[in-house]
Formats: C-alpha cells, sequence, structure tokens
C-alpha cells in the first residue's frame, strides 16, 4: 500500500483487531494516525473488552489472505508459535445429525490460533509503523461533528480519572474511524448530533457458549486439529468445537442455541460435553488437564446498523467491524469482514487520492462496507432466526429449509460438501449452493430418513 498522505491526521476509536487493521491501512494515506484505546495493554492474554478471546477462533480462508496482504509473513509467524496450519476438511472433523462429513482434503488451508495472540502479533506490528501511534487507557465520551464545515473531533480522558470533566482531550481529526465493536455508542452520538437512524436489525438465536482451555498429551491417533459439532436450528439446539491452538493446548468451546446454556461448574461442563453425540469433547476433558477457569458469553445475537441508510453521512467519519455489523461469532465471519472492509477503505482513500475527491468518503464506504455485510448476514440469520419464538418471514423459512436440506446430504457428497466449505470460508458466494449444478447434486442423492435428519443429542434437557 503506497503512501498517499492526503490529509494530516486520522483517529481510530478502538485498538482491537477491527481498530489495527484501519490503522495499518490510514498509515498509508495520513501523516499520523491515533489510535485510542480504553484498556491496558495486556501483553498476549485477553483484553477484558473482548469476551470472544476466551472462545475458540479460526481465521476463515479469505480473511486470512487478506491478512497475510496487510501484514507479510503473519501465517508464518503464528505458525512458530505453534499456531496449526491444516487443510480444512482433511484436519477437521464435523458431526453432522446425519454423519460425519467427508475427511478428503479440499485444497483450503486454515489456520487454528487464540484470538489473544492474534491480536497481539497484529498490534506489535501496527505500533511499529512510524506515523501510528496507540494511546491506552483513554475512553471516547463524545464524538463532535458540525455539518456546517464538515470538521469533527472526538472528545476523551483517561479511563482512570476521577474527574474526567477536568482531564478532557478535544482530538480533531481529518477523518475519524470508530472501531469498537458490540459496544459502540456511536448511534448514541449521531442521535446527539441530529442524524435520524435507520432501525437496527437484530436476529437473536440466544446462543450462549462456555470455553475452557486444557493441556493434553500428543497422541499419535490424534490425526486432526479441530473437532465440531454445529447446532442446526430448530434440531439440535446443543454443540461444541475443540480445536488445537499450539502443540499441547486444547481450546474447548461448549454451545447452546435457543435459550440452552453450557454451565461453568466443573461437572456440569463435563456432563454437557458427554451428552453430546461427538465424543470428543468428553475425551478432551478427561484426557487434559484444566489450563484455566471456564468462560461464558450470551452476548451472541446478530445486529446490523444500517449506517448506509442515513441521510448526509458525515464524510469524514467511517464506520467498521463489529461497530456496523455484529454477527453470531459460531460463524466466524467478524474479523473477516472486518479485514474486507479495511481492504475496501485503504482503495477508497487512494481513489480520492487521484482523484482529489476526498469529500464524499464516509458515505461511499458505508455503502461499500454494506455490500460486504449482505451474504454473511444472510448465512447467520437464517439459520438463527429458527431459534426465534417469533414467525419467520417466508424468505427466512426458505433459507432456513434449504439449508437443512444440503446440511443433511453434506456426509453423502464430497463435491456438495467442498461447495459447503468454500461457502463458509467466504470465498463464494451462498449462492453456488444453489447453482443448477449444486441442486442436480442435491437432488441425485437418496433421501434422509426423517429421524436422521431431525436427530437431536442425547441428554440435551433445557
Amino acid at each position: 500500500m503506497a503512501r498517499t498522505a492526503l490529509r494530516d491526521n486520522a483517529v481510530v476509536v478502538g485498538g482491537g483487531y477491527a481498530g489495527l487493521l484501519a490503522a495499518r491501512v490510514l498509515s498509508g494515506h495520513f501523516r499520523r494516525v491515533t489510535v485510542l484505546e480504553q484498556d491496558i495493554p495486556p501483553g498476549t492474554g485477553a483484553r477484558p473488552g473482548v469476551p470472544q478471546s476466551h472462545h475458540p477462533h479460526a481465521l476463515l480462508a479469505r480473511g486470512a489472505t487478506q491478512l497475510e496482504e496487510f501484514f507479510p509473513g503473519l501465517r508464518t509467524e503464528l505458525l512458530a508459535h505453534g499456531c496449526p496450519v491444516i487443510d480444512f476438511a482433511e484436519g477437521t472433523k464435523i458431526l453432522f445429525p446425519t454423519g460425519w462429513a467427508p475427511r478428503t482434503p479440499v485444497g483450503i488451508d486454515v489456520q487454528l490460533l487464540p484470538r489473544a495472540l492474534l491480536e497481539h502479533a497484529i498490534r506489535e506490528r501496527v505500533t511499529a509503523l512510524d506515523n501510528v501511534t496507540l494511546q491506552h487507557g483513554l475512553r471516547v465520551d463524545r464524538l463532535l461533528l458540525n455539518c456546517g464545515d464538515d470538521t469533527i473531533a472526538v472528545a476523551a480522558h483517561p479511563r482512570s480519572s476521577e474527574r474526567p470533566d477536568n482531564d478532557e482531550q478535544l482530538i480533531r481529526a481529518d477523518l475519524v474511524v470508530d472501531a469498537t465493536g458490540r459496544g459502540s455508542r456511536l448511534p448514541q452520538w449521531l442521535a446527539q448530533a441530529g442524524y435520524r437512524l435507520p432501525a437496527t436489525l437484530t436476529v437473536d438465536g440466544q446462543a450462549c457458549y462456555a470455553s475452557r482451555l486444557y493441556t493434553v498429551q500428543t497422541d499419535p491417533d490424534r490425526d486432526w486439529c479441530a473437532s465440531y459439532q454445529p447446532t442446526i436450528a430448530p434440531v439440535s439446539p446443543r454443540g461444541g468445537v475443540v480445536v488445537r491452538i499450539a502443540p499441547d493446548r486444547w481450546l474447548l468451546g461448549l454451545l447452546g442455541a435457543a435459550g440452552h446454556t453450557p454451565p461453568t461448574d466443573d461437572d456440569g461442563f463435563r456432563a454437557y460435553a458427554a451428552g453430546l453425540r461427538n465424543p470428543d469433547f468428553a475425551r478432551i476433558i478427561d484426557e487434559g488437564t484444566p489450563a484455566g477457569p471456564i468462560h461464558r458469553t450470551h452476548t451472541t445475537a446478530n445486529r446490523w446498523h444500517r449506517y448506509h441508510r442515513v441521510p448526509n453521512w458525515p464524510s469524514r467519519l467511517i464506520a467498521l467491524g463489529d461497530s456496523v455489523c455484529a454477527f453470531n461469532p459460531v460463524y466466524g465471519q467478524g474479523m473477516t469482514v472486518a479485514a474486507l472492509q479495511s481492504k475496501l477503505l485503504d482503495a477508497l482513500l487512494t481513489r480520492h487520492a487521484r482523484r482529489g475527491e476526498p469529500d464524499r468518503l464516509g458515505p461511499t464506504f458505508q455503502r461499500g462496507a454494506a455490500a460486504l455485510v449482505r451474504s454473511p448476514w444472510l448465512v447467520s440469520t437464517s439459520t438463527d432466526r429458527a431459534w426465534q419464538d417469533t414467525a419467520m418471514p417466508l424468505s427466512s423459512r426458505i433459507a432456513t429449509g434449504f439449508m437443512g436440506a444440503v446440511t443433511a446430504r453434506l456426509p453423502h457428497h464430497q463435491g456438495l460438501y467442498l461447495r459447503f466449505v468454500r461457502t463458509m470460508q467466504m470465498l463464494d458466494s451462498p449462492a453456488t449452493l444453489a447453482t443448477p449444478r449444486a441442486l442436480a447434486q442435491l437432488a441425485s442423492l437418496p433421501s434422509i430418513p426423517r429421524h436422521q435428519a431431525t436427530c437431536t443429542c442425547p441428554g440435551a434437557n433445557p
């Protein structure tokens, strides 16, 4: 990314994953980039503001490719820390209600890693840039917008301050990026400035995750690095996933939807795992030694702020990542979408610099960011709507029924499974599952007995 030095300074609110990617992009276009983060530097540990750090993560293939473009050698660096790179199908066991997915290689590599380590590696690279400054312990309270002359600034104070009004800092900028994630207060700030916002879209499958890290001795007979039993609406509300994130470290996450809640006590956690059809979860517990407490989160609803529909959106304001659209984390889409939105920001900054037209950057970006959200939103919400008590729209019922038919047949057709994997890794559009060829493959398979297509986990009482 060549530097264009459009303006003097940019401010990024939020120093997490999305904020760091934005800072990396902005460093090529602004003389100074300031990142404001309210958390104190965590080192390689989890930040309080990222509860998902305690749960299993895997970079989707498309997101990993984009990160490597931003940070060449990142995958090799993480591999040196023990984060394995595997062919997704060969190294991952997936148990659907109708059987195990094929283990034949599909040529799609993914890297299994702890979220905190990924964020640390990116933070080290971004803060090494000579025009980027990361200020920790600063809480942004207000966004100051003046529609008349298009000026913008943020007001912040030290998080530890006992008198925040007296210690307030006013930081003016040529561009402000909100990357504060699910907890973003941008809707309130915009409303205070007089902007009218469309209703936020929310689809809540009432999902819950409880995870624990284990130390497990190497076993030559364990020929996999990840094992997964998905929750599948509306018939299988319990599931789990376990991933190897270092040579002897395994992160186990137990999943629940529609109000099913994995316990956080030792006996309850073990019993929940043993009640699942996939036996790998209980084995990891029995063969391993806990390396930390059980962490649980309920913050999993899909939520989309439709900023692309806001009239007269500020030209010097950008919102990206979870600040715009937060997905149910089980689908792993959020980090990839944030990376693609950062790439879009880089392209727009370059284009505006060449044309000398920086003033429409904000609304142009928000429309492009929304376009990147639509496909993963469809994937997440078509499933999660089926967990809700309210009646689903016809389009959602069709999508849910179709995906149920697809997943029921995945164990029985390698070609169909490859299409599914490419869609889940965001390499292809979900529409590829409904091409004439894919539909022909689906129709050619034998029908699945109803008791198999709808089987639930033993012992899965609410």
